[in-house]
């Protein structure tokens, strides 16, 4: 009678032990895409009103200016790390490492000063964020009548 009881405890737990182990390859499948998409972190994304503004035909000696507006229409936070000009000449003004909640807006201004730059300029701007492509670059163009002298 002993060896009977344990010979269907075996089989019982044998029985436990194949069923619970029994996982479908689509179950696994569907885990490890979610467990994928844990595992990949959550960027925030930086949406401007435009990359690219011509200040068209100004003087040379003004100090042109423009504002790029921007929102974070990411899931995260966003953080300008960094926002740099082409040329001494061009020079950005940032929220630096602020954070800017997603749905949040903000703006850089650009200051270019055209005292010796004269003729048609194109400068660019570098915008460093936490974003999945590392931020974006910002235009400017102006023609620079030359002083008369």
């Amino acid at each position: 009678m002993m060896i009977l009881n344990r010979n269907i405890f075996i089989i019982i737990s044998l029985s436990v032990l194949l069923f619970s182990c029994n996982e479908t390859a689509a179950s696994k499948i569907k885990t490890d895409v979610k467990s994928s998409r844990q595992a990949q972190p959550s960027y925030a994304e930086i949406t401007f009103d435009k990359i690219f503004h011509d200040f068209g035909y100004v003087n040379e000696g003004v100090i042109a200016k423009t504002i790029f507006s921007f929102t974070n229409t990411g899931e995260n936070d966003l953080y300008i790390v960094d926002a740099v000009g082409s040329c001494g000449c061009t020079v950005p003004k940032y929220p630096k490492n602020i954070p800017i909640k997603p749905g949040e807006n903000g703006e850089i201004e650009v200051n270019f000063d055209t005292n010796g730059r004269p003729n048609l300029q194109q400068k660019m701007i570098k915008v460093s964020a936490n974003t999945p492509d590392g931020g974006q670059l910002l235009r400017i163009q102006a023609f620079v009548e030359p002083k008369n002298n």
